[in-house]
């Protein structure tokens, strides 16, 4: 269907005065049962509308031809279906899609003289509805009103939906009708991808129904004891089993996943690589507002919001005589209180900014995420137990919020580590499955959990606005962010120092990838000058006109921004481009700052250079294919630069130091 919709809109780019006789046909068969499944008419029109948006077709008339063949094509189906409607329905070629017949009658009847309207947006139902409508028998007044009123809404829809859009892409530079229909083909595909998602949904849900009483059955025959176990597991008259077998392996999968992250963290190998490159990237994101909004989050988990929220919620469910919950409640808080800080001294990781004494000092399992998933979650599903259908979905929602802001907190203020954040996680919903398990039988009502959800927020907006308003400056001066520079003598770094800096780029999984082959103490300014006589420079930049050019199928190396790469987070501070003479390829030369400064002097910054070839799949688009491992580009003769003597690798071939 791509290449159909390219072709037709190409096709009327160059012939515009066949454009309104296309328009008024393609609108018309798309109408048309079961032709009209092969006719991506939407697509075409959209495409069209671009077209009309970049100026080069006049609008009223695509307007009024896109509406005449809609009305026509759906009134053409339409008197199919009266005038044979005892045959047409079983007759070929609609024999061929009885599963599309029986649908299109089944919205029919549901809908009755609005699935005419209704029906122009659904693809698949399209072609289908006016002749149903017309062989079970819809009134032809009725009809016709009808099919007149949506086709005046849909056609504009199409058109002026796409020429908005051509006259978007218009102003950010020319755009060809290829790329327009590649576009309005990927919309109709997350589209129909959306309407494929519901459909497996809907049949996947009676086929594990009938598995379940397979398996039972099976499990009945066999006799044996698992056997009993797994029949008993499987049984539809015993849901509850079901429930607590699945939240009983859930708590097991957490615990292997909670293991095994402990496992990665204590080794201090890739985990810790990419941590700390993730930690950085996040750091580079910050901002005064959002350092800020962010504080004020993290104050929402900490030991003194958390003690607040706990005595009002055990003396509620005390006050409510839902002692067991209570007392539930209490243990989980204390068993996080004991088990957070025993993990903490045992494996001492450091945190990425050194912020507490003692215990604290350490970072994993973050206690901030343990402390909000454990009693944000506990108490969002005690109040959601006791309301309603879609209630319920409204404090899990809030809980999930309060615990994600938190966790995010954690990492953008570089308290923690993203997996001292995910153990804190894993930890606190283990709790959260074990308490539902313990409790799930009781009364949910006894607490009065509407009013319970009302104290809690009460509780939470006085005691968190309380603590942020005595506490807000002492937290932000404490999570202000730092930055780390080791000073290095200039005559040590040219002998044997350089040695000391990173080799190889990290990135944000944690894994080493191509090497560093250059070092330059000095601005990068300096460096940018000295090597624009050879001919490196700046590539455009991410604009959103610079990022369009990727959906250009003739863009080149010179016109085509860099896609962006990072070493342990960081992204490059400088970036320069070298295009091959027929601008179909390009070397490329990153460089990122180190953590290391000359004493006295400025950063020293890591290069590493890398190849790549701009091709067009299909003529569409422009991608990018890169070559890490790329050879050291030539460089100019420049007399105020010294050289070291090439080193094997991976150390650096050259060291540039700025005098």
């Amino acid at each position: 269907m791509t290449d159909i919709a390219q072709s037709v809109i190409e096709f009327i780019g160059q012939h515009p005065h066949w454009a309104g006789l296309l328009i008024f046909l393609i609108a018309l068969t798309e109408s048309v049962a079961v032709i009209g499944l092969f006719i991506p008419g939407s697509p075409i029109l959209i495409g069209i509308g671009a077209v009309v948006g970049l100026g080069h077709l006049p609008l009223w008339p695509m307007l009024v031809w896109a509406t005449a063949g809609a009305i026509i094509g759906d009134g053409v189906s339409y008197e199919m279906g009266r005038r044979y409607r005892g045959t047409i329905l079983g007759a070929w070629p609609m024999s061929r899609y009885p599963g599309l017949v029986a649908r299109g009658e089944a919205f029919f009847r549901r809908h009755g003289g609005k699935s005419i309207a209704l029906g122009r947006f659904l693809p698949m139902l399209r072609p289908m509805i006016p002749m149903v409508a017309g062989a079970l028998g819809l009134r032809p007044r009725l009809f016709y009103i009808v099919n007149i009123a949506s086709a005046i809404v849909w056609a504009p829809a199409h058109i002026l939906g796409g020429a908005l859009l051509g006259a978007s892409l218009g102003a950010l530079g020319a755009v060809s009708g290829r790329l327009v229909a590649m576009l309005a083909v990927l919309a109709l595909t997350l589209w129909l991808l959306v309407v494929v998602t519901r459909w497996v949904w809907r049949r996947l849900l009676p086929l594990l129904g009938r598995a379940q009483h397979a398996v039972h059955r099976w499990a009945v025959a066999r006799g044996s004891r698992p056997a009993r176990l797994l029949a008993r597991l499987a049984d539809p008259e015993e849901p509850d089993l079901r429930v607590m077998a699945a939240l009983g392996i859930t708590v097991l999968v957490l615990v292997a996943g909670f293991v095994n992250l402990l496992r990665l963290v204590a080794a201090h190998g890739g985990m810790a690589r990419a941590d700390a490159a993730i930690s950085a990237f996040v750091q580079a994101l910050r901002t005064p507002w959002g350092d800020a909004a962010l504080t004020v989050v993290t104050m929402l988990g900490d030991s003194i919001t958390i003690t607040a929220l706990v005595i009002a919620a055990v003396a509620w469910l005390l006050l409510h005589r839902a002692w067991h919950r209570a007392g539930g409640v209490a243990i989980a808080i204390a068993v996080t209180a004991a088990f957070v800080p025993l993990v903490k001294g045992r494996l001492q990781i450091a945190r990425p900014t050194d912020l507490y004494s003692g215990a604290d000092a350490f970072s994993f399992p973050s206690g901030h995420a343990a402390f909000s998933a454990v009693l944000y979650g506990i108490l969002g599903w005690l109040v959601a137990r006791g309301l309603p259908g879609r209630w319920q979905l409204l404090p899990l929602s809030v809980a999930a919020a309060l615990i994600g802001l938190v966790c995010t907190s954690r990492v953008y203020l570089a308290a923690h580590w993203p997996s001292d954040v995910t153990a804190g996680l894993i930890f606190g919903l283990g709790m959260t499955i074990a308490f539902a398990m313990a409790f799930r039988r009781a009364d949910p009502q006894r607490i009065r959990p509407r009013r319970f959800a009302l104290a809690l927020l009460l509780a939470l907006a006085v005691a968190g606005g309380a603590h942020v308003a005595t506490g807000y400056h002492g937290a932000a001066a404490m999570y202000v962010p730092r930055e780390t520079i080791v000073a290095i003598p200039a005559a040590e770094w040219r002998s044997e120092g350089w040695r000391r800096l990173p080799q190889r780029r990290i990135d944000l999984e944690g894994e080493a990838e191509q090497p560093f082959r250059l070092q330059w103490a000095g601005p990068p300014e300096a460096l940018a000058g000295a090597l624009a006589p050879s001919g490196w420079t700046a590539p455009p930049g991410w604009t959103l006109a610079d990022a369009l050019r990727f959906l250009d199928g003739t863009a080149d190396a010179r016109t085509l921004p860099v896609p962006p790469v990072l070493q342990d987070g960081r992204m490059p501070v400088l970036t320069l481009i070298r295009p091959d003479a027929d601008s179909t390829g390009r070397q490329v030369l990153r460089l990122w700052r180190s953590g290391f400064a000359l004493e006295g002097g400025p950063p020293i910054l890591l290069a590493a250079p890398g190849i790549e070839t701009i091709h067009h799949p299909l003529g569409l688009v422009s991608a990018i294919d890169a070559e890490d491992e790329a050879p050291l580009p030539e460089l100019p003769e420049l007399p105020e630069l010294s050289r070291l003597p090439n080193a094997q690798e991976p150390a650096p071939g050259l060291v540039l130091a700025q005098p």
